[in-house]
């Protein structure tokens, strides 16, 4: 388990807005299903206050996901679906990009190729 000193500093663009999971762990270094959630950006933010507040807003409504998973099985199901959904979709397009390129031919250490 990592030492709760360690740090990993990420770099993020001054205008990002960040949701940050910090999971709790047991003794065993084991995660015990609790989380903290919270959202941050940096101190270099520039937006507009109005734009500030919105793009905050819609922060705090992604970090409220998380208690509503538990309380709704409605939400639950709903967000479960969009994320299917979404990994199907990349899954596809992994596959389609894939299929572009073949291997056309392998004769001994040589590889004929066909990118797209």
């Amino acid at each position: 388990m990592k030492d709760d000193e360690d740090k990993i500093f990420i770099d993020f663009s001054p205008n990002d807005y960040i949701i940050r999971l910090s999971p709790f762990f047991d003794e065993q270094g084991d995660w015990t299903g609790e989380l903290m959630v919270g959202c941050i950006t940096t101190e270099d933010n520039d937006v507009s206050d109005d734009d500030h507040y919105h793009l905050m807003g819609i922060t705090q409504m992604v970090c409220a996901a998380v208690p509503a998973i538990e309380e709704s099985e409605e939400v639950r199901n709903t967000l479960m679906d969009i994320r299917d959904r979404e990994l199907e979709n990349q899954t596809d397009e992994v596959e389609k990009e894939t299929a572009k390129n073949r291997i056309d031919s392998v004769v001994g250490n040589v590889i004929k190729a066909t990118f797209h």
